[in-house]
């Protein structure tokens, strides 16, 4: 069976590229490319990076990328070994044990006196939520509104002009044709790659702390990087969270307008 490595060395030779062509081409290294024809990549810190690389040599020699991408995976292997620590119980004694559930206690009584205080008071008050700013092109139709649940009976304003502003108000065309930006905002520096649809690299770098990449969402970019919970994500300047646990892998993921995590 051919190794990754192999397959890559077929493929160039077949297509009577050197090595230098590629380098050339793909603005990668020889180094890198030599490394990858030998099977010569490592389980190490640069391994994220060494994906990017296989997958743009791979789409340019056209070749299937994700079985290339799955069978470089299983060759390398992505269990990374965790050494073990010695760790040394912490023994505690009964009279440290005893100044913690009475500093607990105590806590307790002065949360729960002060609750029953100031807190839980029965008098039928009116509860306000806290809500985002209205924006200013509803504005004028709040005001209205306001305005109308406001009146007395003896006020003179008719209701039904109301009602027919109102109506003027609502019939305002309204653009629905609004673009939805996602941004990428990095948490820490963070490897990234991002392809269109047709799979040609839209960006691929290592990106700084709090460096952010925006896009329009429609563009369906796919997304790779090395460590998702560095990376996150903003919708029209909405937080919606990070885009996966840290130290989670990202290959090929698409961001959508109802993102949240």
């Amino acid at each position: 069976m051919k190794t990754v490595g192999q397959i890559l060395s077929i493929g160039r030779n077949s297509k009577n590229l050197s090595i230098s062509d590629i380098a050339i081409e793909l603005k990668i290294s020889k180094t890198i490319i030599i490394d990858l024809e030998n099977d010569n990549i490592k389980n190490n810190s640069d391994i994220i990076f060494n994906i990017g690389h296989l997958r743009s040599y791979s789409n340019f020699l056209e070749l299937d990328t994700d079985a290339i991408i799955k069978k470089f995976k299983d060759e390398v292997s992505f269990n990374f070994k965790e050494e073990k620590k010695n760790i040394t119980p912490i023994v505690e004694n009964n009279f440290f044990k005893a100044e913690k559930f009475f500093a607990a206690s105590i806590i307790l009584i002065i949360f729960t006196s002060f609750y029953f205080l100031f807190i839980d008071q029965n008098d039928n008050k009116i509860n306000f939520a806290l809500v985002p700013d209205i924006p200013e092109s509803l504005e004028p139709i709040v005001e209205k509104a306001n305005t109308f649940d406001n009146l007395s009976p003896s006020t003179d304003i008719k209701k039904n002009d109301l009602v027919n502003n109102s109506s003027a108000i609502a019939s305002i065309e309204i653009d629905e044709d609004v673009t939805i930006v996602a941004t990428l905002k990095m948490l820490n520096p963070t490897w990234l790659q991002l392809r269109d649809e047709e799979n040609n690299i839209v960006l691929s770098k290592l990106m700084d702390k709090d460096e952010e990449f925006s896009y329009e969402l429609k563009l369906n970019y796919n997304i790779t990087a090395g460590n998702a919970g560095n990376i996150l994500v903003l919708i029209d300047d909405e937080v919606r969270g990070k885009i996966g646990k840290y130290g989670d892998i990202l290959d090929s993921f698409v961001l959508y307008k109802d993102f949240t995590n």
